[in-house]
């Protein structure tokens, strides 16, 4: 099914645009389209370079708010502004990537730029925490006229959380966006390079510097009480988690292991999904240092997949 999603985009830009367009519309509604919408436009920046991708991404963009305006009654320039802050993102990450061919720098490049706008955000709004329960208790008004919690349990939970959703936000949009790209690069091998995407992944390492600073900003926010670094910490973590990922993927490999194991992992994500991103990061943190993947030699396999 997502093969024939790829394909289907890989036969003109006009396709990959309605592709885009189409799943960003039902990302409105399911969140986790939105992923593979990114990745459309991903694959194309990917296997076409920047230009036809910011093509697409405009143009889906401009169908996005039109239809904004036609299901919901709302103004098109909310769907233009949604699409361009999803698609534009994984346009650049896709050239850099292209250009590079290390996902080590494209990886490192998106989030200093996810850690930037924390820091600007925290510099150009005066009293961020403040903001963030104002918008939060102005989201969920109508939640509360329904008979939900009272408004100051939930003004309380709010002012629990608002010094680290800045950060929070900003790492969950990362992460998103670092799925569509691992989506696209998927895709590109398995349509033109079959068998590449595999190695690839199984070998990504992010470096020694990135785990350890990771752990020092959650060290330093945890005992020095600075939500900031709680925050660039967890920036950090969606790095570390997608090599985790990795770090599974090739231990099942090297060992030649049944893939039920990553199914396996894959359903606790979705049922418990903090704790495993938690314990999938501090496996890619161990391994930024120890290099658990050169420690156990691969067993001898019956045929190379």
């Amino acid at each position: 099914m997502l093969r024939l999603l790829a394909d289907f985009a890989m036969q003109g830009r006009w396709r990959a645009v309605g592709a885009a367009a189409g799943l960003g519309a039902l990302g409105i509604f399911i969140p986790p389209i939105a992923i593979l919408s990114g990745a459309v436009v991903a694959l194309v920046a990917l296997r076409l370079g920047m230009g036809q991708a910011l093509f697409v991404a405009g143009v889906a963009s401009l169908i996005l708010g039109a239809l904004v305006l036609a299901l919901m009654g709302g103004s098109p320039l909310v769907g233009i502004m949604a699409g361009l802050a999803q698609w534009l993102p994984v346009v650049a990450m896709g050239e850099v990537l292209r250009q590079s061919v290390s996902w080590r720098t494209t990886l490192s490049m998106a989030a200093l730029v996810a850690g930037a706008l924390v820091l600007t955000a925290r510099l150009l709004v005066p009293d961020l925490e403040a903001a963030w329960v104002a918008v939060g208790m102005q989201m969920l008004a109508p939640f509360i006229e329904a008979g939900g919690p009272a408004s100051e349990e939930l003004e309380a939970a709010l002012v629990t959380v608002a010094p680290f959703l800045t950060g929070l936000l900003a790492g969950i949009f990362l992460l998103s966006m670092v799925l569509s790209l691992v989506i696209a690069r998927y895709w590109q091998a398995l349509l033109f390079n079959p068998g590449a995407f595999g190695p690839e992944f199984r070998a990504l390492q992010l470096g020694r510097y990135l785990s350890i600073a990771a752990v020092m900003l959650a060290l330093l926010g945890q005992l020095a009480g600075l939500p900031l670094a709680l925050e660039l910490a967890f920036i950090l973590a969606v790095l570390l988690f997608l090599q985790g990922l990795a770090v599974m993927h090739a231990l099942t490999h090297a060992q030649n292991m049944n893939n039920f194991w990553l199914a396996g992992m894959y359903v606790l994500l979705v049922l418990a999904l903090p704790q495993m991103f938690l314990l999938i990061a501090a496996l890619g943190a161990i391994d930024g240092v120890a290099n658990l993947r050169g420690r156990f030699p691969a067993r001898d396999r019956g045929s190379e997949d």
